[in-house]
């Protein structure tokens, strides 16, 4: 009875930790890719640390470190590589700099927009008073 018991336990500690394991790489996974969905760390650059990865996976750190050392290394190697925080971070600077010259445009193009009404608006006069001229010329004889 008592050996059923330990061996229960056993499997117990063992599903949690395959359970905790799967979190911490499913988070460090999503965090890798720029899709967090933390509230603390979602649609913003993260940077790949335990803490994140930890936070991530709504997980205390403590078990990275004393039962799951290779997914630390996991976590180590994937800082080191590209991260998709930086690559946002230079999206949002394309995104700064495209949204600052198509506001230029806009501007440019309101501008045009008055002269060609000023142009039309004086061509439109010349016409009038061509045609006033035109009447007025042939009432004349």
């Amino acid at each position: 009875m008592e050996a059923e018991q330990d061996q229960m336990r056993q499997r117990r500690t063992t599903v949690q930790a395959e359970n905790t394991a799967r979190a911490y790489r499913a988070a460090l996974n999503r965090l890798v890719v720029g899709k967090a969905t933390h509230p603390a760390l979602a649609g913003r650059p993260v940077r790949v640390t335990p803490a994140a990865v930890a936070r991530e996976a709504r997980r205390s750190r403590n078990p990275l470190y004393t039962t799951h050392r290779g997914i630390l290394d996991e976590i180590t190697a994937a800082a080191g590589g590209p991260s998709s925080g930086i690559d946002l971070a230079a999206v949002v600077v394309q995104l700064r700099s495209d949204n600052t010259e198509l506001r230029a445009a806009a501007r440019r193009h309101a501008d045009e927009k008055r002269l060609l009404a000023s142009e039309n608006l004086l061509l439109l006069h010349r016409a009038k008073v061509a045609e006033e001229k035109l009447q007025s010329a042939s009432r004349l004889p």
